[in-house]
């Protein structure tokens, strides 16, 4: 019945400056785990936080920082609340990686931040499972002269806590933040990899509670830069945390969705070659009946870039709508949720070769048991004023190809109806500029029908494609496909 104690936080920080064939300098901080709180009305503790700061330079070989085991910043979990208490929140975990060389050098980071777990809750009564630890990751990576660059960040969002008896919601994931930079002044590689991952929600039991959210997950402005025609590769991935199941009538939660807009950029003489990824989170699961299914986050990336330099450039911008929540269970009338809706735009400039893609992908719908099943979530390209678009501003060769598919519906095992493929159309969703040689690849795809046991059938997504282009290129290739859904089973 008195206070909580308070879980330590962790802190490490080390910097080295040396003349040393290779140096390797590594921190780690682990925050302390939250205690356990037994009855009443309050939370059990809170998970410590957790920082780490490491810092490499090296006039005479590699530096590097991180690489010797997983994560170099954990926050610690939160408390278990028992008998009506609250779980506790997970702790926040921050860390921060810089590896410098001068001279021909190589000059590499590992940076992993992992926000604690929130504390569960044990025989409830209305409780709150805690939510989990936050994740903040960046790194920096530099040699002056001809030296290979390489970053590799990510940060993971802590799961929130949930219900393992009595009734309870469970706790929101945890949100990550990423970032990355990179630069080199000869001929050596760029390589720059950056992962943001949100926390799934934590599951809840009993009617009118809910599982957590999942967590948000954002990449911060990342990028790579070789003034001696290196070739830089960088890429982002963003994914949005699940939303937690719902037990004993208690409502899923949601999965987040996930928005990415031109958080890649490089600039080479060489070859540019940028990914960036998006990925909403998947709904929660009504595990019996009387709860809903959480919703599904839905996915956009968006990618523009000019070559300063000038030189070669391929990009990649993808997202993946999230799966629609579903539900089990003998009896359970829920129903499924639509899959997350996606889309994606793309539009690269340089002097040399292009080779620009896009690709949408509708999330699938959820599953159902009795109740209807969700249909397949949209994918669309273009996004505002920017579409799928490669420039060449010196005639290189250009290759555009745009991909957009329909989310599959959902299927129901009982007898609720099967979830619909979602349609897909493009009209001159795609184009290229050059006096060289190009070539425009233009698909559309419908979304499956789900399966179905003794309700109606779903409709399989329709699909369009049609691609006009007229150009002064030396050749150019205008290709549209299209291809609808399948239908689903009966069984």
């Amino acid at each position: 019945s008195g206070s909580n104690g308070t879980a330590g936080d962790a802190s490490s920080s080390l910097s080295k400056s040396t003349s040393s064939s290779f140096l390797s300098v590594n921190a780690y901080a682990d925050g302390g785990n939250g205690g356990q709180r037994t009855g009443g009305s309050t939370a059990a503790a809170d998970g410590g936080s957790a920082t780490s700061v490491a810092t490499a330079e090296n006039d005479a070989g590699e530096a590097r920082t991180g690489g010797n085991r997983f994560y170099d910043a954990q926050g610690g979990n939160g408390g278990q609340g028992n008998s009506g208490a609250d779980g506790g929140a997970g702790g926040n975990a921050t860390q921060t990686s810089t590896a410098t060389t001068t001279g021909d050098f190589t000059a590499q980071t590992f940076g992993t931040a992992l926000g604690g777990n929130g504390g569960n809750v044990s025989s409830g009564s209305g409780s709150q499972a805690g939510a989990g630890g936050n994740a903040t990751s960046s790194s920096a990576v530099t040699s002056t002269g001809n030296g290979f660059v390489n970053a590799d960040d990510a940060a993971y969002g802590g799961t929130g806590g949930s219900v393992l008896s009595g009734t309870g919601s469970g706790g929101a994931g945890g949100t990550a933040t990423a970032s990355a930079t990179g630069s080199n002044n000869g001929a050596q590689v760029v390589d720059i990899d950056v992962f943001a991952s949100g926390g799934s929600g934590g599951y809840a039991r009993g009617a009118g509670e809910s599982g957590g959210d999942g967590g948000a997950a954002t990449v911060l402005a990342s990028s790579g830069t070789s003034t001696g025609g290196g070739r830089v590769d960088v890429t982002a991935t963003q994914s949005g945390g699940s939303g937690g199941d719902g037990y004993d009538g208690a409502d899923a939660g949601d999965g987040a969705s996930s928005t990415i807009a031109n958080k890649v950029s490089g600039d080479s003489s060489g070859t540019v070659r940028l990914t960036q990824n998006a990925d909403g989170g998947a709904g929660g699961t009504s595990r019996t009946d009387g709860g809903a299914a959480g919703m599904a986050g839905n996915a956009s990336s968006l990618l523009t870039n000019v070559n300063g330099i000038g030189g070669d450039s391929t990009g990649n911008a993808t997202a993946d709508g999230g799966t629609g929540g579903g539900a089990v269970g003998t009896g359970n009338t829920a129903v499924g949720q639509a899959g997350g809706a996606a889309e994606a735009a793309i539009e690269l400039t340089d002097s040399g070769a292009i080779d620009v893609d896009a690709r949408a992908s509708g999330g699938t719908g959820g599953s159902s048991v009795d109740g209807n099943a969700g249909n397949g979530g949209s994918g669309t390209l273009g996004i505002g004023s920017t579409g799928v678009a490669g420039t060449s501003t010196g005639d290189g060769t250009v290759t555009v190809t745009g991909d957009a598919r329909g989310g599959a519906g959902g299927s129901a095992t009982g007898a609720g109806n099967a979830g619909s493929g979602a349609s897909t159309t493009l009209a001159n969703a795609i184009d290229g500029t050059t006096g060289g040689s190009m070539t425009l690849d233009q698909l559309a795809y419908g979304g499956n029908r789900g399966s179905v046991t003794s309700g109606s059938n779903g409709t399989a997504g329709d699909a369009s494609s049609s691609l006009s282009k007229t150009s002064s290129s030396s050749f150019l290739s205008v290709n549209a496909y299209a291809d609808g859904g399948n239908g689903g089973q009966r069984t």
